[in-house]
């Protein structure tokens, strides 16, 4: 898609406010409690994890739409939820992928010095990646690094290793020397055009800087692969415990070794003395992710046609393996501020320019809910001004990590300033992953809004509501109201 041409009066207009927005302008401030009870029944079993296609995650989104309704705003999708609700939905397929109980995953050593095995806890020690196919096998250990296979930069984690018929292991990431991102897709086609039946993957104890600046721990998370594969290979996410304990077992140091991949560039690929048992059955079908959509119209007779998106998305990863994932910091927490700021700016002065309130599904799942918008907008992408997505803002350390693309992040930093925030808002440029990058692609200015600091629980079921620290959602709820009215009402 070309990239959407902008008004030099529209961008010029943005980079000259410094004026705060006229008293007649003013809306209260989010109402923090409203916002913590939305969480709460988000995250509520009855919701079942909101995964996108489910009945879960349909419930979900009745829910918004009912909000949406009770709050007075104009539907702005294509269909219909219910036989008496008017049209506040845009609906897609998606495919629905569930991890049957029970989900087995086991390591033996037969050969080692002292005979023993490895059997990990469902949820806290491993995870299946979601959209494994059914397995059901016992097969030899192979380690290759990072599972990196490039001749040609000189670096082959496969060479002279057989992982034929094999369970092939590799770390998360790359190794610092590599020059290029590799995506976990990759590694996963490149194990199978190798022959491996299965992978295991887990984060090592050298932490990338990028992991330890966002503080990221050694457990697993749940992720779908999403490799656009007919044939995707059965794999897991072990904790880096787990991982550990294997080379512990064979008198081995996943430390020493990791470091002298990342160090000494040095391939350390090699078979390892121990068989991998994985177990469990996959059901897929098909289902329909649900975007939820409502606007609340502009009044200025120009600016009227121009539209705000304010989006976050709804889904996560519903219940696997009769295991509940909540998703209140990712993203119950992100919902409830689109809900608080759609009831705080319904019910202030009306905006100079429509804001659509966009509840995504989908995201989980390569951002498969806000790629269909922008494929298929409710209103046109010309006249689209800007996007500002909110995504896991429940826990943090205190700050807001804020990324902004095809646009100045001095509309960003005179937000925060508006809102007594700007010690509370580190600004960067466009960063990947999440709903705002269907837009970035698109040539729309975007701005990304997530707490920063370690978000201890994400995608793994303890992210429950107890976990929501309320003084960070409340920063952010303030600071997205100040960029939105920013946005909505400056010539």
């Amino acid at each position: 898609m070309k990239p959407v041409p902008f008004t030099i009066a529209f961008i010029s207009g943005l980079l000259a406010l410094t004026l705060p927005v006229d008293a007649a302008d003013r809306v209260t401030l989010p109402d923090l409690p409203r916002m913590m009870r939305d969480i709460r029944i988000l995250s509520h079993p009855d919701f079942a994890g909101r995964q996108a296609g489910t009945e879960g995650g349909r419930r979900s989104a009745e829910y918004v739409a009912e909000r949406f309704e009770e709050l007075g705003l104009t539907p702005a999708g294509q269909e219909r939820i219910g036989k008496q609700r008017t049209a506040w939905e845009q609906t897609g397929p998606v495919t629905v992928t569930r991890i049957e109980t029970p989900a087995t995953l086991a390591f033996s050593f037969p050969e080692a010095q002292t005979p023993g095995a490895i059997v990990p806890q469902f949820g806290s020690q491993f995870l299946p990646v979601l959209d494994s196919p059914s397995i059901n096998l016992t097969a030899p250990l192979v380690f290759v690094g990072y599972g990196i296979a490039d001749p040609a930069r000189g670096w082959d984690e496969y060479e002279g290793v057989e992982v034929r018929d094999r369970v092939v292991m590799f770390l998360r990431g790359k190794p610092p020397h590599y020059p290029v991102h590799v995506q976990h897709a990759e590694k996963e086609q490149i194990a199978r055009e190798k022959g491996a039946v299965g992978f295991v993957t887990f984060t090592g104890p050298v932490l990338s800087r990028y992991a330890a600046r966002r503080g990221m721990g050694r457990q697993p998370l749940a992720f779908y692969t999403n490799a656009g594969d007919d044939r995707p290979l059965p794999g897991v996410w072990i904790s880096g415990e787990i991982g550990a304990s294997i080379f512990h077992a064979q008198a081995l140091s996943i430390t020493d070794i990791q470091t002298s991949l990342n160090k000494d560039r040095v391939v350390q690929s090699r078979t390892l003395s121990g068989l991998a048992r994985m177990q469990w059955l996959s059901q897929h079908q098909t289902g329909s992710l649900v975007n939820v959509l409502g606007t609340i119209p502009g009044r200025d007779p120009v600016l009227k046609d121009d539209v705000v998106v304010l989006g976050a998305h709804r889904d996560h990863f519903g219940t696997q393996a009769g295991v509940l994932f909540p998703g209140a910091d990712d993203n119950a927490s992100g919902t409830a501020v689109l809900l608080e700021l759609a009831r705080v700016l319904k019910n202030g002065p009306s905006p100079k320019r429509t804001i659509l309130f966009a509840s995504f599904s989908g995201e989980e799942q390569n951002l498969l809910g806000s790629t269909r918008y922008v494929r298929h907008p409710t209103h046109p992408l010309a006249n689209t001004v800007a996007m500002i997505n909110v995504d896991h803002v429940g826990v943090g350390n205190g700050t807001l990590t804020v990324g902004v693309a095809n646009m100045s992040k001095e509309v960003a930093a005179l937000a925060a300033e508006q809102a007594g925030l700007s010690g509370a808002v580190k600004l960067y440029g466009f960063f990947p992953g999440g709903d705002h990058v269907p837009f970035a692609e698109a040539g729309l200015p975007t701005v990304a809004v997530v707490t920063a600091g370690a978000h201890p629980h994400f995608h793994q079921p303890s992210d429950t509501p107890e976990t929501i620290q309320p003084d960070r959602l409340s920063t952010a709820a303030r600071f997205v109201l100040a960029l939105t009215q920013h946005i909505a009402n400056t010539l």
